[in-house]
Formats: structure tokens, C-alpha cells, sequence
């Protein structure tokens, strides 16, 4: 989960920078960026489906080979760009089949490892089982940051390579010592769980407005970045991001995992937190007037993620059945693919109004969303 999470939060630290050098312009990106994405919405709920039939490992692994293979089509792709082997156009379509190849394997990750969770505590641990998953997340988002400001003096695409082949080393790892669980192993049924289930409507209400503005928010930051601040130079400006998104992840993973494992919150009262200290977060990036004050802002944009990700999907989990956590998590996972499909395009089409646009925009949906999650109702553990 750790160098799946690497994976993806070196695509926006990387990629965003580089996008105009090699001939694609940020509304562009944001539309190949979207369309590589589509597969999001109907891979996740096939694989968590699947993953209630033939296991969680199985689809675990499709996910994390999928990942790593991905992580390394797309960095051929952009250093053949960079290189000069090909055309504009043709560096965009093969920039959005290697996203879409990525999209729809690595989508496995998520539904099998919280049908994982699921299925290893029951039902008061859940919130706190599924902060873990979320603490790994954000463990990679420390990680892949660092990696990639640490390596970049050696080439922009360098950590791409190194992160798509510890993935793939991560998964043979996975294979020998990864165990399914006793659980699953003795109850596998087939899930009832259909789209618009109204047991799982609300949260995906909910990850669907929250991953549109957080996808948003992580597109734009480069440019944000270079055009409010003045910094040009594409090395510089990854920095700059890597040490603002490490900032964020540090204190989800602070929270989830460990000050979470100690108190244990319930979901319901995760869920109606996470969204205020979204605004605050968000009030506090669009004012910053340096760049340590907007660091300070996606630190505390951490606090309402590490409330969201175990509100959200620990409220979700104790609403369905054990035999339908895989299925449950898929189309959670679903609902999350609005941030990658329309956060790109809708966060970049923003900027190109003003660079504090889509951040004010995202305050505004946050104080609405904050509204909506107090009338969601969670079943008692």
C-alpha cells in the first residue's frame, strides 16, 4: 500500500512540471490527464467485487504489479517525450493509454486492501483499521515527495523509474509472505451491494465532493506554486510542492497512526470534523503570503484527511454486510475516480481564471460538504 501510495503522489509532483516542456499546456494536461482515468470508475468496483469471490491477495497483486508497470510505462512515455522521439500528439496518446493501463489495474489496491481490513477487526475497530490503511496512504505520500525531491538532481523521471521497480519488487514480496485472510477464507459470498445501494450513498457522496476538490488542489499546486510565488524553474517548484504534500501526509500519518490507534474515535465523529479544518486549510493556502505559511496550510489540510478517511470508510463498512466489504469498498473507491476524471480539467480550467480560483472554489464545496455529513446517519459498531 506504501509504494502504491509512492506511486501516485509522485505523478503529481513529477508530471505537472514537466507537462509544459514537453508541449502539453495545462488545460491539455488536465484533459489527457482525466480521460487515462476514466477506467477508475468501473475497475474499482470490479475488482472489490472480485476480490469478495476469489480473495483478497489475488487482487491485491494485480494491483500492485499493475502499479508498478504503470508507474514505469508512464515514465517511458515522458522521457521519450523529453527526448525527442515522437510528436506532441503522439506523446499524447500514449501518455493517456499508459495513465488508463495504470488506471484500470492499479484500481485493485484499494478494495482489496480495506476487504483485507474488514475482514482482520471487527466492528469497533474498524475506524481505527481503516486509519491504518489510510496512514500507509499518506505514509507514501511522505515518501514520494522526498523521493522525488531527493533524486531529481539526478533527472525529473529518475524516482518514476525507482518507485515503478521497488512496486514490482514490493508484489513478489507480497506473493511469498502476504496471507489471506482466515475470515474471508471461510465466507466467501456473493455481495448484494448495487450502485446507488442507499446503505453506501451518502459516503459516496461524500469521497466523490472531497477527492474532486483534493485531486484539484493537488493538480494545480506546481503552477500554484510558479505563477503566485514566481518560481519558474521546474526542479525548484517540485521541491517546493514535495515539501508541501510531505507537510500534509506527515500529519495524517501522525494521526492515523498513532495517535489514532491510541484514542479511538468513532466514525461518526470523524465525519463531521474532517470538513471544517478542510476550510480552514484551504483559506489558509489561498492567503498564504510566503511560502511557509501555504506549507503550514497543506499541513493542516493532513488533520481533515486523517478525519475523512476513517469517518467516511469506517462509516461505510459497518453499514454493509462481512460478505460485502469488497464490493462496498470497490464503489467507494469509484466514488473517489471524480477527483482523478473531472479534478484535473476542472482544477486546471479554474487556475487559468486565477491562481487562488480552485482553492476558494474547494472552501466553498468543504463548508457544504461540512453541512451534508452532519445529517449522514452511521450504524453503532
Amino acid at each position: 500500500m506504501v509504494l502504491f501510495a509512492i506511486a501516485q503522489s509522485l505523478l503529481f509532483i513529477v508530471i505537472a512540471p514537466l507537462a509544459q516542456s514537453v508541449g502539453l499546456n495545462e488545460i491539455l494536461f488536465g484533459v489527457l490527464l482525466t480521460i487515462g482515468n476514466l477506467p477508475l470508475i468501473f475497475a474499482a468496483p470490479f475488482w472489490g467485487r472480485k476480490s469478495d469471490v476469489y480473495g483478497r491477495k489475488p487482487i491485491f497483486l494485480v494491483g500492485l504489479f499493475g502499479s508498478g508497470i504503470g508507474t514505469l510505462l508512464i515514465a517511458l512515455v515522458l522521457q521519450g517525450a523529453i527526448d525527442g522521439w515522437y510528436p506532441v500528439a503522439w506523446v499524447a496518446i500514449m501518455f493517456t493509454l499508459a495513465r488508463a493501463a495504470y488506471s484500470a489495474t492499479a484500481s485493485a489496491v484499494y478494495p482489496a486492501s480495506s476487504g483485507y481490513i474488514a475482514d482482520v477487526t471487527d466492528r469497533a475497530g474498524r475506524a481505527q483499521g481503516m486509519a491504518i490503511i489510510g496512514g500507509a496512504n499518506s505514509l507514501g505520500g511522505i515518501l514520494g515527495p522526498a523521493i522525488g525531491g531527493g533524486l531529481a538532481f539526478l533527472g525529473l523521471l529518475v524516482p518514476m523509474y525507482a518507485v515503478g521497480t521497488l512496486t514490482l519488487i514490493g508484489g513478489v514480496w507480497a506473493i511469498i509472505y502476504l496471507k489471506e485472510p482466515a475470515r474471508h477464507s471461510e465466507t466467501r459470498q456473493v455481495a448484494n451491494v448495487k450502485v446507488g445501494d442507499p446503505r453506501l450513498r451518502p459516503f459516496m457522496i461524500l469521497w466523490a465532493c472531497f477527492f474532486f476538490v483534493f485531486i484539484s488542489l493537488n493538480v494545480v499546486t506546481a503552477f500554484y506554486i510558479r505563477d503566485r510565488f514566481g518560481i519558474t524553474d521546474p526542479q525548484q517548484v517540485a521541491q517546493i510542492a514535495a515539501r508541501a504534500l510531505i507537510a500534509m501526509a506527515a500529519v495524517i500519518v501522525t494521526i492515523q497512526i498513532g495517535v489514532f490507534q491510541i484514542f479511538k474515535p468513532s466514525p461518526a465523529v470523524l465525519l463531521r470534523l474532517f470538513g471544517p479544518f478542510f476550510v480552514i486549510a484551504l483559506l489558509t493556502i489561498a492567503l498564504a503570503p510566503n511560502l511557509t505559511i501555504m506549507t503550514i496550510g497543506y499541513g493542516m489540510i493532513g488533520f481533515g484527511f486523517a478525519f475523512a478517511t476513517p469517518g467516511i470508510n469506517g462509516g461505510a463498512s459497518l453499514s454493509v454486510e462481512p460478505h460485502e466489504q469488497g464490493a462496498a469498498a470497490g464503489y467507494l473507491s469509484a466514488a473517489t475516480t471524480v477527483g482523478p476524471i473531472f479534478g484535473p480539467i476542472a482544477g486546471l480550467a479554474m487556475f487559468s481564471l486565477g491562481p487562488t480560483v480552485p482553492i476558494l472554489t474547494g472552501a466553498a464545496m468543504f463548508v457544504a460538504l461540512s453541512l451534508y455529513a452532519f445529517t449522514v446517519q452511521i450504524p453503532k459498531p
